[in-house]
């Protein structure tokens, strides 16, 4: 393929999935993530790492392409991450969003640049999820799950989801059937981190 896209939360459940996907097809693959996600996601595919902490991710596109921008922004996090999207793409770029837009959007960056949208709603597709496993039995997809919380502590799985900078990379899992718990059992109120 041979393009660049940038992936706003690489260390998350979509954005680790999202890197890989990425890389499988040829793509030069930048991310935003906290320094302490550096290795994760370097070990997802990573090719260039901004901590969005110390360095305004529109600086460092604009200074890693030489002032060309990237390909494709694909967004996890939205708000003013979605805003500022457009100023990180090359002339002819696209947005593809997951999250849904809670204000109206200024748009005047991405229409210099002829840049178009996308927001993506899922639904089941046996294709691609045929895709998917392909690619995990050659290795080039490992969904990684980094905490495991009961059923019964679902409220507090998703509690913890939402806050930020909740120490998470992957996806959270919930354990159904409590004997499908890993090596440690949870007591009400306990997750287990791997």
């Amino acid at each position: 393929m041979g393009e660049s896209i940038l992936i706003h939360g690489g260390a998350g459940g979509v954005g680790h999935v999202a890197i890989q996907l990425a890389k499988a097809i040829g793509a030069r693959v930048f991310t935003t993530v906290r320094e302490a996600n550096f290795e994760f996601v370097r070990s997802m595919g990573a090719d260039v790492i901004i901590d969005y902490e110390k360095e305004d991710y529109v600086d460092a596109i604009n200074r890693e392409t030489d002032g060309r921008g990237v390909d494709v922004v694909f967004d996890t996090i939205g708000g003013n991450t979605l805003a500022r999207s457009p100023d990180a793409l090359a002339q002819l770029g696209r947005v593809v969003s997951i999250v849904d837009i809670a204000q109206p959007q200024n748009l005047v960056q991405a229409w210099g640049k002829n840049a178009s949208y996308h927001f993506v709603f899922t639904r089941q597709n046996r294709g691609k999820l045929d895709e998917l496993s392909a690619l995990i039995e050659r290795g080039q997809l490992r969904p990684h799950v980094g905490a495991v919380y009961s059923l019964a502590d679902l409220a507090l799985a998703h509690a913890r989801l939402e806050s930020p900078n909740n120490g998470i990379q992957g996806k959270i899992a919930i354990a159904v059937v409590p004997s499908l718990l890993t090596s440690a059992e949870l007591t009400p109120g306990e997750s287990h981190d791997l």
